[in-house]
């Protein structure tokens, strides 16, 4: 049973073309304070929580690219090609991009139609919708190997070039972030029919080693600050509470319990994993920085009104049609076409308006909206919800302003 949208579920149909990890003192804490190199660049990888634009530039014109309208309702991107974003709006990274004072972070793909002439003096975005970490040629060629392997050449097109657009001081103070990635790999296992022990037991340990060898590359080519988020809880998704409708348990929020779980055994072995690197790189300054994403957003399932949001609606998605959690995966946000209704025959649905995003954590049904975007990118430039290095603060450290939020 598809879980995705039917932009999702097209493009991974598709053939495409060809964190300090121990428990720092008091003493420490001066340290990184003292001396913590404010990044003066980001470079992103990850899927459609924090791609910008690559997947649309990659298959313009195909249906799972196009983000018709409402997608992108409450931001206008100036200077940029129509909807490009998962989301209502402004997504994580955005938030870190004003934060910093940076302009948005591009997508790779127009620095390459560019012809690397594209000022990208504060970083890339090399994330892509749809992308996964396992290669997985049948569903999606774009698997987080196939990213890093993107900013290996963008690297070395830079310091081949003889007058480089970009200035190059920028790369030790760089940092690597990968706020979630992995969501993808699950969900097309549960659209193949695996359950959620077998995605823990044969899934789950080969895209934590994926996730692990791409941090011990990052640090090899040269990166010393990299941020990695876990992922977020899956059970909780309008799109997985429709599929699964009925099947339980349930847990006090209301979400799918036995998905959240595969999320859970995921994160602690992914914290795991980065606190021993950590641990091998503490005599070359390395810098590895865990964000709790699944804790940061079971905060706003759990206190929906403390930040805004509708406590009626918030398993709902905001833009969508029908059913419990007002998700169909026939026709979804920005789509039109006949849905059968449970009472019998069908309905015409023409899904072109999106009342309230504000009041909403879910968007479509698999991604969040500008408002709740905002609100965990609050958390992450303000230090919470970090695993390590506790009482690590951004916002503190780099002076951040967020007063464009």
């Amino acid at each position: 049973m598809p879980l995705m949208n039917s932009h999702e579920v097209i493009l991974v149909q598709m053939v495409l073309f060809p964190l300090l990890t121990y428990l720092p003192t008091s003493a420490t804490r001066s340290l990184l304070s003292n001396s913590f190199p404010c990044p003066q660049a980001f470079f992103i990888f990850g899927d459609s929580i924090t791609d910008t634009g690559n997947i649309q530039l990659l298959a313009p014109g195909l249906a799972a690219t196009t983000l018709n309208y409402p997608y992108g309702e409450s931001y206008t991107f100036t200077n940029e090609r129509g909807h490009n974003r998962y989301s209502d709006g402004r997504l994580i990274v955005d938030f870190i991009a004003q934060a910093f004072g940076f302009p948005f972070f591009e997508p790779i793909l127009l620095e390459l139609e560019k012809g690397f002439k594209t000022d990208y003096t504060h970083g890339v975005d090399f994330a892509y919708s749809g992308a996964v970490v396992l290669p997985n040629s049948t569903v999606t060629p774009i698997h987080l190997q196939v990213e890093l392997d993107q900013f290996f050449v963008y690297k070395k097109a830079l310091l081949s070039s003889p007058q480089p657009s970009t200035p190059l001081s920028f790369l030790p103070t760089a940092a690597y972030l990968i706020p979630e990635i992995g969501i993808n790999d699950f969900t097309n296992a549960y659209v193949e029919g695996a359950s959620p022990q077998t995605v823990i037991d044969e899934i789950l340990p080969k895209s934590l080693n994926v996730v692990v060898s791409v941090v011990k590359q990052l640090h090899a080519s040269g990166a010393r600050t990299i941020i990695v988020g876990n992922q977020p809880p899956q059970g909780c998704s309008s799109s997985i509470l429709t599929a699964f409708l009925g099947t339980g348990p349930y847990d006090t929020i209301g979400c799918l319990d036995k998905y959240n779980k595969v999320n859970k055994v995921f994160n602690k072995k992914l914290k795991q994993a980065l606190t021993k690197l950590q641990e091998s790189y503490k005599t070359d300054g390395t810098l590895i920085i865990q964000f709790d994403f699944y804790n940061a957003l079971t905060e706003l399932y759990t206190n929906p009104a403390q930040y805004g949001f509708n406590p009626s609606t918030k398993l709902e998605a905001c833009c969508g049609f029908g059913g419990p959690y007002n998700y169909n995966r026939n026709v979804t946000c920005g789509d039109s076409g006949n849905v059968s209704l449970s009472t019998g025959g069908t309905q015409f649905v023409n899904i072109s308006t999106a009342p309230n995003p504000k009041e909403h954590i879910e968007w479509d049904g698999i991604h969040f909206t500008q408002a709740a975007y905002k609100i965990i990118a609050s958390f992450f430039l303000s230090g919470h919800f970090f695993i390590s290095p506790l009482g690590f603060n951004f916002k503190h450290l780099c002076n951040l302003d967020f007063s464009q939020f």
